[in-house]
């Protein structure tokens, strides 16, 4: 028994440095993993939103005039809309957007930048669109 009296508490010092060389860099791995799938439905979200809210516009002037014959898209307007839905959503790390108009489709771009724990920060990229439809 007096030969173990020198091995007493061994398995603390080995979970010690497991813990600190093994589950320190799993847990920041965890974490900056879960805030960038985080941001990137976010940011999917907030453009699909912005997209489908720009292509409700429609050009009032044509479907007055025309008696409700004339349903298209304002591009203005739809502009306008877009911007003002990426603007309220207010996302963190938010980088300037772009919005293209191709017929009916109105197709929104953008990129936010994620702050990660050690590894600086990343960049992710997204692009949603949504048609004009009406009546169906």
């Amino acid at each position: 028994m007096t030969g173990r009296r020198g091995q007493e508490g061994q398995v603390l010092v080995m979970s010690a440095l497991v813990m600190a060389f093994l589950f320190l860099p799993l847990s920041v791995f965890v974490i900056d993993t879960a805030l960038v799938d985080s941001a990137y439905a976010q940011l999917g979200e907030t453009l699909q939103a912005s997209a489908e809210d720009g292509a409700s516009s429609i050009d009032v002037a044509a479907y007055r005039s025309s008696n409700g014959h004339i349903v298209r898209l304002d591009p203005v307007a739809a502009k306008a809309v877009v911007d003002g839905s990426m603007k309220a959503a207010s996302l963190p790390g938010m980088q300037p957007w772009t919005m293209t108009i191709d017929g009916p489709r109105v197709t929104v771009s953008g990129t936010v930048s994620v702050q990660l724990m050690v590894l600086g920060t990343a960049n992710l990229s997204e692009t949603r669109s949504a048609i004009f439809a009406y009546g169906q």
